[in-house]
């Protein structure tokens, strides 16, 4: 969705999606096979599941690396530098995570760190060839979405458990509750501020979807209830990041 705000998608675009899509996968994947390796670790069911199929996860991650190391070869000089630097910030982030006790104060910059990795990411490249301030400010109520996305998880888990130990246990339930709606907030006063000024009708699109997205997290935090049953938030607070499908077509 981001890369086609480009006037004009470079021929290596194929490339770009797909390293960016198994390079995300990869980094989930050793996070949380990293996590498993903890004794103090509080273990979800998502971390069992990754516990129960580790070495089948392993062999994924040798093989998506070799994909991407292949791919590597069609991209462009600047892209991989680029790309070489999220990479090694992403390897010193996943190396302190794994060394730190569960309960240490680092863990509470989980959830801004991987906010931070995960935009780079994904609106990176379109920073590198789009310069324009809407651009730009389309990037930014992104990465809102992805810290209330992350911190709404944080809220959940710290509510079904109180013996997580992440950032909604350092801010508390109350803060994390209000972070939330002032972010949503945030995001509909300045997408529909950018929408009134807008000529292009993709960005408008664009900046339509991120509004549903965000109000999609605002609902889930005010009924709490009934989406952790099942761990249903999980389902529907991930599947906003699949709300692009419907525009990218």
């Amino acid at each position: 969705m981001f890369w086609k705000l480009n006037k004009t998608l470079p021929e290596h675009s194929f490339a770009v999606v797909v390293i960016l899509g198994f390079s995300v996968w990869i980094i989930y994947i050793l996070d949380r096979l990293l996590d498993n390796q903890k004794t103090d670790f509080f273990i979800t069911e998502r971390h069992i599941f990754h516990q129960k199929n580790a070495k089948i996860l392993w062999y994924f991650i040798g093989i998506l690396t070799i994909i991407c190391t292949i791919l590597v070869f069609y991209l462009p000089t600047y892209l991989i530098i680029f790309g070489f630097v999220i990479s090694s910030l992403t390897g010193v982030y996943l190396i302190i995570i794994s060394k730190i006790s569960h309960k240490n104060n680092f863990q509470h910059y989980k959830e801004p760190i991987t906010t931070f990795v995960y935009f780079a990411g994904v609106f990176g490249t379109t920073i590198l060839h789009n310069h324009q301030i809407l651009s730009m400010l389309i990037g930014f109520i992104f990465l809102l979405i992805v810290f209330q996305n992350l911190l709404l998880f944080s809220l959940l888990e710290f509510k079904k458990n109180s013996n997580s130990y992440n950032l909604a246990e350092h801010f508390g339930v109350k803060k994390s509750h209000f972070i939330i709606v002032f972010i949503s907030i945030v995001i509909v006063i300045l997408a529909l501020y950018l929408i009134a000024f807008s000529v292009s009708n993709y960005e408008n699109k664009v900046l339509f979807i991120e509004i549903i997205m965000s109000m999609i997290l605002l609902v889930i935090s005010q009924f709490d209830n009934f989406f952790l049953t099942n761990e249903r938030y999980r389902w529907v607070g991930d599947s906003i990041f699949l709300l692009p499908l419907l525009i990218i077509f």
